[in-house]
């Protein structure tokens, strides 16, 4: 698609659906404006409602209210708010953002798991579901380094519950917090968890895989409620988690369409994409296997419009371009994304237990652990020990070990989270790595609890930062049924962690057993899961060599050493990868995405300001 007319129209509706023909989706942008008089703008797709004491937009999904499926989800909301007050989006299941404007006062609310942003601004008072208005609209916007700096190095979930976002002075609504811009600022946490792990050894895996099909099977009929009518279109690998929402896709709809990415002369690729095909002629899937050289031809030089970069921008480029390509306007794109999250187990699981004293429970995982990773059980047993030293002691002596020729602190087995991180010396931001992290922890903390193993949770956020720059100018929706909350409440509440992480049977032992008659028996008993896509990444990156020496230039002064990152840019097309170059794909992801955003934001603002203002108008007195 040609970006380079900055001056948008909104298109027709067609009997394919629409196309908004600019990068960052305008169509369904919503603005409030609050102050004595508040105001807004919004798309003509968003959703909202409105009555004589309020106004309520909506992006994203509204599954169910109070347990309910209700016709109108925004008109039954809004009615909801005005009886109950502002608590009844505790009372909401789905994937959204909202703003409730009312004479008053403006709130904006984002759901828990959530993968839309709200953005916000205290002083001139401004809610936006989209970053360009406060560049565009504000003359004088600066980018933020303390983003930068957590992008760039990886810090996980810094668009998940850091507050920060690309632009100094622009705040997002962080998961399940109501904020409200009124006479003042105010900000509570609506939704929150406090996840604890059952450890019950007497729990099967048929007493709990039951309700995780029911609630699958009910979130995948949710996003397709919400949706009605859309094209329906299924990423699947081959492997057990797209595989499994495939087949549950296929149960209830026709004519799904399902796109595989593969490489056939590799093995693991060939095997599971004989996976894919059965599941496709199984559930009547028009599959689609699309080989290395129909991929989109990148990089791309000019790519669309995004609210927030993404590390993984490459992966988007390559293979969200192509689904993009492949599915019609207003689709619906689902993914498997989110199962390793919940039922993938990890060794990180022994020194849990040795934390919550199960020692029965740990000498009987030590064993078959040690097995499955080809290390002596007296090495983990003493990792998991080590591991319980506080982080700050542990590092205290690690450095005073660092030099010996045998590692006494070493627990990379089973505590990835005490990896000494090397330094990224051509970062200004690097010494603030461990304060961020320890805000990340803080953060999670107050979220969800201190009672479960998960790598972060800023996954939540993951698949639109990749995905937006190519479904949104299409009005493609994100359907991951595995970041549903009604899945995630009864896993971390209430099936025993034993099974998840079961060292005597096959990784995902407990997912298999919740796709019993639904997932081909063959595919079900596959041995592995291995589905790599390294040689894909070494293909952009070499291919995008002298583009990502080009955008170093764009970088604001004194933020990197650019001759580092030039050294490290050649590193790459090796694929030599440690936090050094890994950190380099950040900064190109982040250079990249602000070039595309300055590209594009005045553009989207001109579209935006063509939009009717609507707010009350108040009577003398």
């Amino acid at each position: 698609m040609d970006m380079t007319n900055m001056q948008m129209e909104f298109p027709q509706q067609s009997q394919q659906g629409t196309e908004c023909q600019a990068g960052g989706g305008t169509r369904e942008v919503f603005l409030v404006q609050g102050g004595t008089e508040p105001r807004w703008r919004a798309g003509p797709d968003t959703r909202q409602a409105a009555d004589a004491q309020g106004v309520l937009l909506v992006e994203g999904a509204i599954f169910r209210i109070n347990g309910q499926h209700v016709a109108a989800p925004e008109q039954a909301l809004l009615a909801r708010l005005r009886e109950r007050g502002l608590g009844a989006f505790t009372e909401v299941t789905g994937d959204f953002v909202a703003c409730y404007v009312t004479p008053e006062a403006v709130h904006g609310f984002k759901s828990l798991t959530g993968q839309h942003q709200l953005y916000y601004r205290g002083e001139p008072a401004l809610f936006c579901n989209r970053l360009f208005p406060f560049h565009a609209g504000q003359p004088g916007a600066q980018w933020d380094e303390e983003y930068f700096g957590r992008h760039t190095l990886i810090v996980p979930g810094s668009q998940f519950h850091a507050e920060c976002t690309p632009l100094a002075g622009v705040r997002r609504v962080l998961p399940g917090q109501l904020v409200t811009l009124g006479r003042s600022v105010s900000k509570r946490a609506l939704v929150m968890r406090n996840y604890q792990y059952q450890l019950d050894p007497q729990q099967r895996r048929e007493d709990v895989a039951p309700e995780i099909l029911r609630l699958l099977r009910e979130s995948v009929q949710d996003h397709l409620h919400a949706a009605p009518g859309a094209d329906v279109c299924i990423e699947i690998s081959g492997g057990l988690d797209s595989s499994f929402v495939a087949c549950l896709v296929g149960e209830v709809t026709t004519g799904a369409k399902g796109v595989m990415f593969s490489q056939p002369n590799v093995p693991s690729h060939h095997i599971s994409e004989g996976y894919a095909r059965e599941v496709a002629e199984r559930y009547g899937i028009d599959l689609r296997v699309i080989p290395p050289d129909e991929l989109p031809a990148v990089p791309q030089l000019e790519p669309a419009y995004s609210d927030e970069p993404s590390d993984f921008f490459w992966f988007g480029e390559l293979f969200s371009e192509a689904v993009a390509r492949m599915t019609r306007p207003g689709g619906l794109v689902f993914t498997g994304f989110g199962a390793d999250q919940l039922f993938l187990r990890s060794p990180a699981m022994l020194p849990y237990l040795l934390q919550r004293r199960q020692w029965g429970a740990f000498f009987n995982a030590l064993r078959p652990a040690a097995r499955l990773m080809s290390r002596s059980p007296v090495s983990l047993a003493v990792q998991s020990l080590v591991s319980q030293i506080p982080r700050e002691l542990y590092y205290r002596m690690a450095r005073h070990t660092a030099k010996w020729k045998w590692g006494p602190l070493d627990v990379c087995d089973v505590n990835q989270d005490r990896l000494l991180h090397a330094p990224v010396t051509w970062l200004r931001a690097n010494d603030q790595r461990a304060e961020w992290e320890d805000q990340r922890r803080q953060r999670e903390r107050e979220l969800v609890g201190d009672g479960i193993i998960c790598d972060n949770w800023g996954y939540f956020a993951a698949t639109r930062a990749v995905t937006a720059p190519h479904f949104a100018r299409r009005g493609l929706k994100d359907a991951s049924p595995f970041c549903d909350l009604r899945l995630i409440d009864y896993v971390y509440d209430h099936v025993s962690a034993l099974l998840v992480h079961d060292f005597n049977g096959r990784y995902k032992e407990l997912l298999r057993e919740a796709q019993k008659g639904v997932v081909p028996e063959s595919l079900r008993a596959r041995a592995n899961d291995t589905f790599v896509f390294n040689s894909f990444q070494l293909r952009y990156f070499n291919q995008a060599r002298e583009y990502f020496h080009a955008l170093v230039d764009d970088c604001p002064a004194g933020w990197i050493h650019a001759p580092s990152v030039r050294a490290e840019i050649e590193a790459l097309q090796f694929g030599l990868m440690n936090a050094s170059t890994r950190s380099v794909v950040a900064l190109m992801g982040y250079l990249a995405w602000q070039r595309a955003f300055l590209r594009h934001a005045a553009g989207e603002w001109a579209a935006l300001e063509r939009l009717p203002w609507n707010g009350w108008t108040r009577g003398p007195g």
